[in-house]
């Protein structure tokens, strides 16, 4: 099942979604998956509203997917973010399934922090803007 950002539903016609693209509002899907175990309400919940955070404007954001797995004792969560031009992973194994979640979920946002960096660090600059600094430097 898919969920879009305010909870609601993504449906198979996906009249949502074309209504939502003409008016120009970004659309992130979230995809959550149980292996082994059910997921309730609750999972449901929290995992949306962790995934719903990882929505940065500046990667241009289109699909989160959750993957929960029980293996015996423990639980694996694998989140994909998937962006116009670079697809983000994370897994994690712990044996509380909230906080695999929440791990994957901080280290997710750390690699999407460190990707905004690298494109804002590969922007060019105005020209009035380098020889100023270049100006500060000859004085110093």
């Amino acid at each position: 099942m898919r969920i879009l950002p305010g909870g609601k539903f993504w449906n198979a016609a996906g009249e949502w979604a074309r209504a939502a693209k003409q008016k120009g509002v970004r659309i992130m899907l979230i995809n959550i998956t149980g292996r082994q175990f059910e997921i309730t309400e609750a999972i449901r919940t929290r995992a949306t509203g962790v995934l719903s955070v990882l929505d940065v404007p500046t990667l241009k954001v289109t699909s989160v997917s959750a993957v929960m797995a029980r293996e015996k004792n423990r639980f694996q969560v694998s989140l994909v973010l998937n962006c116009k031009y670079h697809t983000l992973t994370a897994e994690v194994e712990d044996f509380d399934l909230y906080r695999a979640l929440d791990a994957a979920a901080a280290k997710l946002e750390a690699q999407c922090a460190d990707l905004k960096t690298r494109i804002q660090d590969h922007r060019a600059t105005a020209t009035g803007e380098t020889d100023a600094a270049q100006v500060r430097e000859a004085e110093a």
